[in-house]
């Protein structure tokens, strides 16, 4: 250790690490008064190696016997020893106030304050004025200059501060706020604070302010802001709360979220509901959210197909039948589809297909809520809700005789219709991601829909709505051998759907042209009516015809499925 602290005037001490001793020169040992504050100086040089410094030096204020003094430690990597110095603060502040750097940190310190508060006051002990920012004669009509030194007694006797709030502070020496009218006639939202020593002696105060003008601006718009997030925060959850309930209901145009929330309004009571629209529309899946919304959520919902149950039929599977009731009857008999619906809904789909006796006794069912088997003589209650849905105009049926106008009235309590699909383009999009996400899921396979395929999609009028929609995804989603489903694999008709043709003759004879247009119309037909007694009759054909015929090309279908995937 060449550096000889004896000879120094300095207080110098070298700090054994190993050791944790001080040794120090004379002038060092006499502020530390030989011993008595040694454990205090240790702790703190302790304290500072305890950290991770990355500096060569390190350096704390503390004060012994009333003296304020600076501790400096200058770390010695080489050596065991850490030089130790201890500097009286008072000697130094004339020195560094009077420094360029000091007065660039002032400064810096007084920018900071006015980017923060509108105006900033110190004030000693006496109640005079020490440092303003330079906006102060803007706030208060008197110049930065000529309010240093003055004070505050005198600047509330001339208005300049009305009230005083560094008066108020100086009899409570606590920290208190005010509205403060200044002599600039600007009303200010003034805060003061106490800066005590250690022995509760008040040294100075520190005064800031807002102006009340700018806070009330800000609290409207904070209000509005507030305002605003609350009811977008109420829509989303409106919107949220509405596809958790309904998570069948898929889309966003305006006619559907009309329709989900008119489903909401009318599922808790238990009218009488009729969902008319397009077959494929989703009338089966708006009934199904109707009995998820209600009270009888927890009970049967049970769909019946008037048009696909054969007429000879319809009675005893809707009403059942006792034991014996006839030829080939089980011997335990058998309860209806209504009376299997206790307590819970029964969904008519297809209504307007019902026969005229058939629509007789379903009346006296619904206004009755009894009901008695095939072959019985003993009436049963039956507690349920009734939704009913069609395809066809039920008041044209009624002005032929095909239906009665006193069922119609009975099931027509509440009536939703449910528009096409190419009504409510805004839909496509939402239902395709469903389809997609569904037949991924049961296939096992990762397909997605590229941009323009999806455009030709939404483009599409989509005759068989919904259902028709769905068949297609589901189709290129086991006919594509890729990740991407391009426009490149879906139907020609839906590439091609501004063409009138319904055929292709290039390099075709005429039995497969024929074959491929018959195949057309019935797949189309079936597409849009799911039934084949309603293909026969829309085609004029016979219902084991339309059946032997859609039965080969189905089955032609699924061998191209097949060999797709």
């Amino acid at each position: 250790m060449s550096f000889n602290i004896k000879n120094s005037t300095l207080p110098i001490a070298f700090y054994d690490n190993s050791l944790q001793k001080l040794k120090g020169n004379s002038s060092f040992n006499m502020i530390l008064n030989e011993s008595r504050h040694l454990e205090s100086v240790i702790n703190i040089i302790n304290h500072f190696k305890s950290l991770n410094h990355s500096t060569e030096y390190e350096s704390d204020v503390f004060e012994l016997d009333g003296v304020e003094y600076i501790l400096i430690i200058n770390y010695q990597p080489q050596d065991d020893f850490d030089l130790i110095m201890l500097l009286e603060t008072q000697a130094l502040s004339n020195t560094l106030s009077k420094t360029k750097h000091q007065k660039r940190i002032e400064q810096d310190f007084f920018d900071m304050l006015e980017t923060m508060h509108d105006d900033f006051v110190i004030i000693d002990s006496n109640g005079i004025i020490t440092k303003v920012l330079p906006n102060f004669e803007e706030i208060y009509g008197l110049s930065a200059e000529e309010a240093v030194g003055k004070s505050v007694y005198e600047m509330e006797e001339r208005k300049i501060f009305n009230p005083s709030i560094a008066v108020r502070v100086m009899k409570s020496l606590k920290r208190e706020t005010l509205l403060q009218l200044t002599g600039a006639g600007k009303y200010l939202m003034c805060t003061a604070i106490p800066v005590m020593d250690k022995n509760g002696a008040l040294q100075r105060i520190i005064s800031y302010t807002y102006d009340v003008s700018k806070y009330e601006m800000m609290k409207e718009e904070y209000r509005n802001l507030k305002e605003t997030v609350e009811l977008y925060s109420m829509q989303i959850e409106q919107l949220k709360q509405t596809y958790k309930k309904n998570t069948k209901i898929v889309g966003n145009s305006p006619t559907t979220l009309n329709i989900i929330s008119m489903v909401e309004r009318i599922a808790k009571f238990d009218a009488s509901v009729l969902l008319t629209g397009e077959s494929g529309v989703g009338k089966t899946m708006f009934a199904q959210a109707i009995h998820e919304e209600s009270k009888r959520r927890n009970y049967p919902f049970i769909t019946i197909n008037c048009g696909a149950i054969p007429e000879n039929l319809l009675e005893t599977e809707l009403f059942g039948y006792e034991k014996g009731a006839f030829t080939g009857a089980s011997i335990e008999g058998k309860p209806g589809l209504i009376e299997l619906a206790h307590k819970g809904i029964i969904f008519l789909d297809e209504i307007g297909d019902l026969p005229l006796h058939m629509q007789v006794k379903l009346l006296k069912v619904i206004q009755d809520k009894k009901i008695t088997r095939v072959g019985g003589v003993k009436e049963k209650t039956v507690d349920f809700r009734l939704i009913s849905a069609s395809n066809q105009n039920l008041s044209k049926l009624i002005e032929s005789g095909k239906f009665r106008d006193d069922l119609y009235y009975r099931i027509n309590v509440v009536s939703i219709n449910i528009p096409p699909l190419r009504e409510r383009k805004e839909d496509i999009f939402f239902l395709i991601n469903r389809f997609t996400e569904k037949y991924n899921d049961l296939y096992g396979v990762k397909r997605a829909f590229s941009n323009k395929a999806i455009d030709l999609l939404e483009s599409f009028s989509w005759p068989g709505n919904i259902r028709e929609l769905e068949n297609v995804v589901e189709r290129m989603i086991i006919t594509s051998e890729d990740y991407i489903i391009t426009e490149d694999i879906l139907p020609d008709y839906v590439v091609n759907k501004n063409s009138d043709r319904l055929y292709i003759t290039d390099n075709k004879k005429l039995k497969d042209v024929l074959l491929d247009v018959e195949k057309q119309i019935l797949m189309d037909c079936y597409n849009k009516y799911r039934t084949t007694t309603k293909v026969a009759e829309v085609l004029g054909i016979s219902q084991p015809s339309a059946s032997q015929k859609l039965k080969k090309f189905l089955v032609t279908k699924d061998n191209n499925l097949l060999k797709g995937k």
